[in-house]
């Protein structure tokens, strides 16, 4: 007889290999690619023909993949170029409350218990495969992709937390300070966790070290995570968030991390989603369709209504919010094996999140080179408003330090920055020039505010294009900063760059 140890060799290679193949034969016919590994796993597991099967072994891997996902997904998701504003917020509180009250109606009429569970991945939006949606469009880099990512990211951490607390509903109160502890400990120690980590890479010299260490907290945090009976894979979003700007700073770490967790956890993972799916039957069919239909329905209008408030396209709104299958999946699979749902509501719910993983991206570039075909037969003009031209802002708050001012002006290519306060409102810029003045071994430990600031020429968001231009002439200044009526910073604009903007019409 096999051992437990040797056939689980032996399904971690067929599986490995297999979520590969499939990934890429779904990115070679222009579809989402994660979908593919989840489907492969469909007809390996009792889902189809049943020829592997879930194991302590496999669980243990699967459980390890959703750990690293979500601490990347916390790392490089979690990234807003802007502070969202009220309207922003007001947004999100819509596009999260009326997807969650049409599913919890759904649910209830059906009679699953647990039901609560099994709404919040249901109901939420992902950003994971937002970021790919939207770099696949080119709109990654502008107003509009500014603010479909801040609504999409906030949905996912408010959804997230819900979760935690519904994991432990007779302890909502404890779980609710833990969660407040979670995010006290990012804002007061998160500096600190970074700055072991920079010790331990300077005491051993050693980029392996530095790796290992990482990984190690990874994996400590989640066993005390459990061990006080929070989740693991959710601390480790957490833990990401935390570590953001430090691995900011270390692409080359970074890279490891992905090639370590997308080369190997994520195609295991989504493979292994498939693979608990249960045997496929009319049942879990029709209710895939039905929980598909209403996710679509119920996500497309929250968007569509959310974008009159934000003064977006509605129908580019109200797919780009709806997108799925990153830390949903994730989730839905955390509740299976907690033992919240039960393999049924967990099959009809993964087949329709893949669905709507699969059909939302599409629709979304149908309907983005639709209004963009009518986008392009209009001509910027010089008498039109400047904020219409949808350009990416770029500034740093009073607070960063000038090693993270530099890499922004470094990463833009321009010559100076405007610099916010806590209002956001601008106070002024800092040059090249002035940088160069200042002794590098200072960079960390100096804040923007405290370093000589020029004065930014200031223009309301009304102001026209050719008034701009004039601007730029009588003062020489490089970046005029946009404002409202409030005087909150709205954009930036660079003179070469809106040159370049005009040009490119």
């Amino acid at each position: 007889m096999v051992s437990l140890l040797l056939i689980s060799l032996l399904y971690l290679g067929i599986m490995l290999i297999a979520a590969k193949i499939s990934e890429e034969i779904f990115r070679r016919i222009g579809l989402v690619t994660f979908v593919g590994p989840i489907l492969m796993g469909i007809l390996l597991g009792n889902g189809v023909f049943g020829v592997i099967q879930i194991n302590e072994i496999i669980s243990f891997i699967t459980s390890l993949g959703i750990v690293f996902l979500l601490f990347l997904a916390g790392a490089e998701e979690f990234n807003v170029e802007n502070r969202p504003n009220a309207n922003v917020f007001l947004a999100v509180i819509l596009e999260s409350i009326i997807p969650f009250s049409v599913i919890l109606v759904a649910i209830y009429i059906i009679g699953f218990k647990n039901y609560l569970i099994l709404i919040v991945p249901l109901a939420m939006s992902s950003a994971g495969p937002l970021s790919r949606m939207l770099m696949d469009v080119k709109i990654s880099d502008n107003r509009i992709s500014n603010l479909i990512f801040q609504q999409v990211i906030l949905i996912e951490i408010i959804f997230v937390i819900l979760f935690a607390i519904l994991l432990k509903t007779s302890e909502i109160l404890i779980t609710i300070i833990e969660i407040f502890l979670v995010f006290a400990f990012t804002i007061m120690f998160g500096r600190t966790l970074a700055k072991i980590l920079e010790k331990i890479e300077y005491y051993f010299k050693a980029r392996e070290i530095e790796f290992a260490s990482l990984i190690a907290i990874i994996l400590i945090i989640g066993y005390l995570a459990e061990l006080y009976k929070f989740n693991s894979a959710i601390s480790a979003f957490f833990l990401g968030i935390l570590l953001k700007d430090y691995l900011k700073d270390r692409p080359e770490l970074l890279e490891r991390l992905h090639a370590f967790t997308y080369g190997f956890f994520e195609p295991l993972f989504f493979l292994g989603i498939g693979l608990y799916v249960t045997k496929i039957n009319a049942s879990i069919i029709l209710f895939s369709l039905l929980f598909f239909s209403l996710i679509i329905a119920s996500k497309f209008l929250a968007g569509f209504i959310s974008s009159k408030i934000l003064n977006i396209k509605g129908k580019i709104n109200g797919f780009a919010t709806s997108v799925k299958g990153g830390v949903d999946s994730s989730l839905l699979l955390t509740g299976l094996t907690l033992g919240y749902i039960n393999e049924f509501m967990y099959s009809f719910s993964i087949l329709a999140i893949s669905l709507s993983a699969l059909i939302v991206p599409l629709l979304f570039q149908i309907n983005f080179k639709i209004s963009n075909k009518i986008s392009e037969s209009k001509k910027v003009k010089l008498s039109q408003e400047v904020i219409k031209l949808q350009i990416k802002p770029l500034y740093a708050s009073c607070e960063e330090n000038l090693r993270s001012v530099i890499s922004k002006i470094s990463e833009r290519g321009v010559r100076g920055i405007v610099v916010v306060n806590y209002e956001n409102k601008p106070l002024g810029y800092v040059s090249i020039q002035t940088l160069l003045e200042i002794d590098p071994e200072l960079y960390e430990s100096t804040k923007a505010c405290e370093v000589p600031l020029d004065e930014v020429p200031i223009e309301y968001d009304n102001v026209k294009v050719i008034d701009l231009l004039r601007k730029f002439r009588e003062t020489e200044k490089p970046v005029i900063a946009i404002i409202n009526k409030e005087g909150v910073l709205v954009t930036t604009v660079y003179e070469r760059e809106l040159a370049r903007f005009l040009i490119s019409f």
